[in-house]
């Protein structure tokens, strides 16, 4: 019987996030992945059976990362308004672990367009981000669409992180945080 590798799945989609944030999701593949970890083309296989398991649950990690990130923010239910702020400034890429993180994003994201794994993930993640804002908002607003404004605010935050990170000579991060706090100082001002 063969002995597990000593690398584990966590390690390897690890490699595929530094593979993406570096060369983008093109270069990805079981070989570029198993060079960049340091083990053979057969161990990414004894853990994933496909590219496309390997990339589901890259892009899950990268999910998972931010996620476990708002743990961290203010309590929604205590400082609602400053969790919304902070939640979507996790969007933009103000740092090089955030620019990185939306490097996966975009990259991903594009990719789910072509794959309805990747987008079931995606339609999961954008939802609960959604919900996370609406439930923010509500709090801090009392009576306010919340649902309306946090879509607004999430394609916001979106758009300027894309624009942030594809033309930042246009539309630098720090433009693109104002923007996003003049956006929200409206919505909280009601």
């Amino acid at each position: 019987m063969p002995r597990p590798p000593r690398i584990s799945a966590d390690d390897l989609t690890g490699a595929v996030i530094d593979v993406v944030v570096e060369q983008g999701l093109d270069a990805v593949s079981i070989r570029t992945v198993a060079r960049r970890a340091g083990v053979s083309i057969g161990t990414v296989q004894y853990h994933f059976a496909t590219k496309d398991d390997l990339l589901l649950a890259a892009y899950a990690r990268a999910i998972d990362q931010v996620v476990a990130r708002a743990a961290d923010l203010p309590d929604p239910e205590v400082a609602p308004a400053a969790y919304v702020r902070a939640l979507l400034r996790e969007l933009l890429p103000l740092d090089a672990r955030r620019e990185a993180e939306l490097r996966v994003a975009l990259a991903f994201t594009a990719r789910s367009v072509h794959s309805p794994r990747l987008a079931e993930l995606y339609a999961h993640a954008y939802g609960a981000l959604v919900d996370a804002v609406a439930h923010g908002l509500q709090r801090a607003v009392p009576g306010i669409d919340a649902r309306g404004a946090a879509t607004q605010a999430v394609a916001l935050a979106d758009g300027l992180a894309w624009h942030a990170l594809c033309a930042p000579s246009a539309l630098g991060a720090d433009a693109a945080a104002a923007a996003l706090d003049a956006h929200l100082d409206g919505i909280l001002a009601r």
